[in-house]
């Protein structure tokens, strides 16, 4: 019951956001959204009940391949190239904090739960909070957030778990994180989504079948609803608890029909 009013304000959210981007020729935005909220926005913005201005919008994060998206609404005199401009170069919504551990190797002090948890205990909300990326190297993490935002994490933000860490605030194209794509080849018996998490994730058909039954599975932001889905060549995969990968394509069919796939799986 929660989990419907929650979608059901959020709905409603959006709709006021892409009325008040046309009607008052203002950007408009959302917080950042999870991949769920992501493929319910878009089916608000896509049904039958889409308001004028609807058409106008982008999903953002900070980078190409972030998770957690604001949704934003353009007024008529923005184009979507000038807006990523904006934000990419740090004069618009989103700003990136590079947060740097004073004398410790980072990656025995703070991971990902460790940015996650200290930020909520500031009081800052789940959709103020976009990707959490980590330097391979332990170097340091960066973190997106709205600008308006920035000044106070850097203010409050002492410690995370036992380090006690420094805050930079950068544009967001000054982050140099990006994840590690792991090339995974294997046969499957047909081009479904439930035999392609079971090849990536090394699961059963069952239990991958049962991700998707529990709305676990999304393809380019998109919740799928059927096992039997059919992603084409450069969906990106996103499975709750297990992780994310590319689908590259077929390779090749054997004799006895079974096909070779290709996907690049984030580490």
């Amino acid at each position: 019951m929660k989990k419907r009013e929650d979608e059901t304000l959020l709905a409603g959210r959006i709709r006021d956001l892409a009325r008040q981007a046309d009607q008052n020729g203002y950007l408009t935005h959302t917080g950042f959204l999870s991949l769920s909220e992501q493929s319910l926005a878009a089916g608000v913005l896509a049904g039958p009940e889409a308001v004028q201005g609807s058409g106008r919008h982008v999903f953002y994060g900070g980078t190409e391949e972030a998770d957690r998206k604001i949704l934003f609404f353009l007024p008529s005199y923005m184009e979507e190239e000038e807006l990523l401009e904006q934000e990419e170069t740090g004069g618009g919504i989103i700003s990136c904090l590079k947060i740097t551990v004073r004398g410790a190797r980072f990656t025995k002090e703070i991971g990902h739960r460790d940015c996650l948890g200290a930020l909520m205990h500031l009081g800052i909300g789940r959709d103020q909070i976009g990707d959490i990326l980590l330097e391979k190297d332990g170097s340091c993490a960066w973190v997106f957030v709205p600008a308006v935002m920035a000044d106070h994490i850097c203010r409050e933000l002492v410690t995370i778990g036992r380090a006690h860490v420094d805050i930079e605030i950068t544009a967001p194209d000054a982050c140099t994180a990006r994840p590690v794509l792991v090339p995974a080849s294997g046969s499957i018996a047909s081009v479904r989504i439930d035999s392609l998490i079971a090849m990536v994730f090394h699961v059963s058909r069952s239990a991958a079948q049962d991700l998707v039954t529990r709305e676990q599975v999304f393809a380019d932001g998109r919740t799928v609803t059927s096992s039997s889905f059919s992603p084409a060549p450069g969906s990106r995969i996103s499975v709750r608890g297990h992780g994310k990968f590319i689908y590259e394509g077929e390779e090749k069919t054997t004799k006895k029909g079974r096909i070779f796939v290709r996907t690049s799986v984030f580490s």
